[in-house]
């Protein structure tokens, strides 16, 4: 088809069909451009809130730290020992930051530690895995060691008065969650039964043996993974060095309990989108 541009009115319409096409990309433009700001500006905002007053948050992880003495001669008199070090960790979530009652916002109904790992150490066997928080700050053998613990949820105090032998976490996050780290012999069929001096079953048995605690340092990492009750879905990643050391002697003393204060915006837990 040949379009006389000559013809003035044809010529006229061939411009407004252009200026209108312009116009409406340029609408289309200042749409999208606006939408962007606007999005951009709404996450802004709720990764302010986030940090500012997240939902959920670590608050500090309590460390106890300590030696298990296995005797295993036939007279129990030390002939033959074996060391375990152990440390439990608890772990405490604050859920009361963005507000101070209980909401399906802030309260947990599924939670797990993921990607666990842990540097490897000079001397003995490590295993992570869940420890019962009645037993917390005292020796349990780990049969098998895991990378990932699930924990199951207490939502009611009637469940909470029930003795269950699972993983327990409460939806109220009144009470931390506990991880069990133990490095096996570290010293194996050690003969300490000619000792002249008075030896306390823990952890100042390395002090008598001579262990360097440099050799028993390690870093810990993982993620902790919330749902809410209102199905929305939170993370942390979290990393302790663990040093058995002190200025008062650490695990050398008998054992060693430290105060991590996790009150830092890196530990919040980051919503899943």
């Amino acid at each position: 088809m040949n379009i006389d541009l000559s013809n003035k009115k044809v010529l006229s319409l061939i411009i407004i069909c252009i200026v209108i096409a312009i116009l409406v990309f340029s609408y289309y433009k200042i749409i999208c451009l606006y939408r962007s700001n606007h999005l951009f500006a709404s996450n802004a905002s709720k990764y302010a809130e986030e940090l500012e007053k997240p939902v959920f948050k670590l608050e500090k992880v309590l460390v106890y730290s300590d030696a298990n003495i296995k005797d295993l001669s036939e007279d129990k008199n030390l002939s033959n020992i074996n060391i375990s070090q152990y440390t439990d960790f608890a772990i405490y979530i604050n859920n009361k930051t963005r507000n101070k009652r209980l909401t399906e916002e802030n309260t947990v109904n599924n939670i797990y530690i993921d990607n666990i790992s842990i540097t490897p150490t000079a001397i003995g066997k490590q295993k992570i895995n869940y420890k019962d928080i009645k037993k917390i700050c005292k020796y349990e053998a780990i049969e098998h060691g895991v990378n990932k613990i699930e924990y199951k949820v207490i939502h009611n105090n009637k469940d909470k008065s029930k003795e269950v032998a699972e993983n327990i976490f409460y939806t109220d996050c009144s009470e931390p969650l506990v991880v069990a780290y133990v490095n096996e012999n570290i010293i194996q069929n050690e003969d300490v039964s000619n000792s002249q001096e008075r030896l306390a079953l823990d952890g100042s048995m390395l002090k008598y043996l001579n262990v360097d605690l440099e050799s028993l340092k390690y870093k810990i990492s993982f993620t902790i993974n919330i749902e809410n009750n209102l199905g929305e879905k939170f993370f942390t990643n979290c990393s302790l060095d663990i040093n058995l050391n002190s200025s008062e002697g650490g695990i050398y003393t008998g054992y060693i309990m430290q105060l991590h204060d996790m009150n830092s915006n890196n530990y919040i837990f980051r919503k899943v989108n």
